[in-house]
């Protein structure tokens, strides 16, 4: 039997194996799809020529090759899912987890292609939970000493230095640095003071609060050992032309308000008439003064004074 271009084969059998063999050839000189036709297909971006299977497999590979490395004109965003294992998106497409994204940022934040990006509009919180919540843990220094934090809870804000808040307790950041805090509050104002060292602490070592209500004091409310020193003077003139004993005194009020009676009250002279005998003595003394008083005897037609500082302890 003969067949052309090929030479003369014994039988249909050996032809058709011949044949077969070519087609399933994968030598790069003669591979089987070099001999297998396709017609032109349209297609955008790729389309396929007439020509052989080879050439077609060849446009092929080369279109997704270049798909794979294109930066863009590839895949729409919206046509490629979002599988989201975390559960952290609403969206199922990457088109729409970037506009959900940025819509959760932009509320806030100036965008990319706007001026001062990345940077804020506003910090808004929902209510966080917590006996006191956590605004802010700035260390943007590095030393503990100015750790900021900034908490709040049902009735105050909390700035804290060297201080967090554990749940229960506050907890000191570094053991060798006191520790400050200022409390902020509709009715009230407050310093606070820790000293002590200690790892933990539910009280502060001393705090100066102010009520800033109508119907309180307006001096601070010390806690903790507090120690004023502070002005107090008095004179006396006998117009009499004898020799007579005057009584002198006035009152003092500290600058605020102590949180206790004084322990201890002592006087210190700074300029004394040459007449003054003694020291002033303090009586009914409580938490916002004492009062003062002296008896002189003097000369007839003289005048004795006593001017000098005085020590509040409690």
């Amino acid at each position: 039997m003969g067949s052309q271009p090929r030479a003369t084969v014994g039988d249909v059998q050996s032809q058709l194996q011949e044949i077969v063999t070519d087609l399933v050839a994968t030598g790069a000189a003669s591979p089987g799809a070099g001999l297998v036709g396709v017609d032109a297909i349209a297609g955008a971006p790729t389309a396929i020529a007439a020509g052989t299977l080879r050439a077609a497999l060849v446009t092929l590979l080369g279109g997704l090759n270049g798909h794979v490395n294109q930066a863009s004109g590839a895949h729409a965003a919206s046509a490629v899912s979002v599988a989201d294992s975390g559960n952290n998106l609403n969206a199922a497409n990457v088109e729409a987890a970037l506009a959900e994204i940025l819509d959760a940022v932009e509320g806030d934040h100036f965008r990319g292609n706007e001026a001062n990006a990345g940077q804020h509009r506003a910090i808004r919180q929902p209510p966080l939970g917590g006996t006191k919540a956590l605004i802010l843990d700035s260390n943007a220094s590095g030393a503990a000493a100015t750790h900021l934090r900034i908490y709040a809870d049902g009735s105050s804000v909390w700035f804290t230095l060297n201080a967090s808040w554990d749940g229960a307790q506050w907890v000191r950041d570094s053991g060798g640095t006191f520790c400050g805090a200022f409390r902020f509050a509709r009715n009230e104002i407050e310093f606070l003071h820790e000293d002590s060292f200690a790892a933990t602490f539910t009280s502060w070592t001393r705090t100066w609060r102010l009520p800033m209500s109508s119907t309180v004091n307006s001096a601070f409310e010390l806690t903790g050992t507090v120690r004023e020193v502070g002005r107090v003077g008095m004179e006396w003139s006998n117009a009499d032309s004898a020799t007579r004993t005057l009584a002198g005194g006035g009152s003092v009020t500290f600058r605020n308000r102590f949180p206790a009676t004084p322990s201890s009250i002592t006087f210190s002279a700074l300029n004394t008439s040459s007449g003054f005998s003694g020291s002033p003595s303090s009586y009914f003394a409580d938490r916002d003064g004492f009062g003062v008083f002296s008896y002189q005897t003097m000369a007839s037609l003289s005048t004795v004074w006593w001017f000098g500082t005085y020590t509040a302890i409690a």
